[in-house]
């Protein structure tokens, strides 16, 4: 007997009818959904995309820790060969000295950062080959130009700094501005990490560097901080140099001028000794090696410390002290110096004497000494300013002139006759070196 197959019940066909609806509801619901989405992903991956990458351009990866590249690009030493000393004649020297002088007497301002930037004294500097020595607002000249060079490299960077020179560059950023501190912080907060602290951003320094050409700014970057002239026995230097450590006894075996060069034999050409010795008074004191020193030295306070301030013994009085003790290859005896403050007696020391020649004193005027002679005279300082120094409280005076030393043949040959003033220290003859003399003239700035 065969099965009679059993047909399907109502409630059956009922089930399978509601699936096969929700399968064909559920296939069109994937029709219509499934592209949307598609599209939905797609603009949502752009829209992310762009900002990544509107961020990596507007913003640089490395945050906040900043490893900052050398801004100071220092060149520490210059050697002048013989070539360059004598000059002809001194009365051509200053005849030159004082028409050549007239752009930068016509440029020359109170404030720094006018004549710093002035077009004319730095292309009547570069064209004409003019050695010079870097000073300490060079310093921050050449720091604020690399670091902009080093900014637009960044990506954004350049963005980033024309940005802020577009709505920011009338304020003065050495004063304080709650209104761009307040934009620096809230737009561009993170970029605030790549400024160094205490650099003001539209500060003078800045806009300087900003502005200056390419030849301006690479003419000044040249400049070292010591030029040395081996055949004059001479240093030029912005602000001071120092002839032994002060926190030492002259005689210290540690001194370069207490002691014959290790390397040189005594009997040896005595032009090879001084010149040994006076790479390693560069070399050896440790103050020399540091160059905010050579920039901005101007005192030494008691125990023996760099100070920027004019308060304490000026350096220079050291300078002289030192030299004025070297005895050359025979003395043996103390020897008894005079000074401004009365003689004093020092043990000889095995050295020969060698003169500096430097600025950034103009609160000294001319200074005149007999190895050393400050030249800063004020030309590029007011009138009458008032120093902003912790320890200066009074107003100064300045001569208001660019003063030069004029070295001829008759700064390095034995002379008969002794130094000669005229009407004023400004237009003289002094002692310079071992048996020479040098004459000091000088121009009268334009205010």
């Amino acid at each position: 007997m065969s099965e009679t197959p059993l047909l399907p019940t109502s409630d059956s066909m009922r089930q399978r009818r509601r699936e096969r609806f929700n399968l064909q509801q559920f296939q069109g619901w994937i029709r219509l959904v499934l592209p949307a989405s598609v599209v939905a992903a797609f603009l949502l991956f752009i829209f992310t995309t762009s900002i990544v990458d509107e961020t990596r351009h507007r913003l640089p990866l490395k945050q906040p820790d900043v490893e900052f590249p050398d801004f100071s690009h220092y060149k520490f030493l210059q050697t002048l060969p013989h070539t360059h000393f004598p000059i002809p004649s001194s009365v051509p020297a200053y005849r030159e000295f004082d028409s050549s002088l007239s752009p930068l007497q016509q440029t020359a301002r109170a404030d720094f950062s006018t004549k710093l930037s002035s077009d004319p004294v730095l292309t009547f500097m570069s064209t004409n080959h003019v050695l010079g020595v870097r000073g300490n607002n060079d310093e921050k000249v050449i720091e604020w130009g690399a670091w902009m060079e080093w900014i637009v490299s960044l990506p954004g960077g350049r963005e980033w700094l024309e940005d802020m020179d577009s709505y920011w560059s009338h304020i003065d950023g050495d004063e304080s501005n709650a209104e761009f501190d307040t934009w620096l912080k809230k737009s561009h907060q993170r970029w605030g990490a790549y400024v160094p602290s205490d650099w003001k951003l539209q500060g003078k320094y800045y806009k300087i560097a900003r502005s200056m050409s390419q030849e301006h700014y690479d003419y000044l970057r040249s400049l070292p901080l010591v030029l040395y002239a081996p055949i004059a026995h001479t240093y030029f230097v912005h602000a001071g140099l120092l002839a032994a450590d002060p926190t030492r006894e002259y005689s210290d075996p540690k001194q370069p001028l207490s002691h014959w060069p290790t390397t040189a034999n005594p009997e040896e050409d005595r032009l090879v000794l001084r010149g040994l010795q006076e790479l390693a008074l560069l070399n050896e004191i440790p103050q020399n090696q540091d160059p905010w020193v050579l920039m901005n030295m101007r005192s030494l306070s008691k125990d023996g410390k760099v100070k920027e301030g004019k308060k304490g013994t000026p350096w220079a009085e050291l300078w002289n002290d030192v030299m004025s003790s070297c005895s050359g290859l025979s003395a043996t005896e103390p020897l008894t110096i005079p000074s401004e403050h009365g003689s004093t007696t020092h043990t000889p020391l095995q050295c020969f004497p060698s003169m500096v020649i430097y600025g950034h004193a103009a609160a000294r005027d001319l200074d005149v000494k007999r190895w050393s002679v400050g030249v800063d005279t004020g030309c590029v300082s007011d009138l009458i300013m008032l120093f902003k120094r912790l320890d200066a409280d009074s107003y100064q005076t300045y001569s208001r002139r660019l003063t030069a030393v004029v070295l001829d043949a008759k700064s390095f040959l034995p002379q008969t006759h002794s130094a000669t003033f005229g009407a004023s220290l400004h237009e003289s003859l002094i002692l310079y070196g071992d048996e020479g003399i040098a004459q000091v003239t000088s121009v009268k700035c334009h205010a």
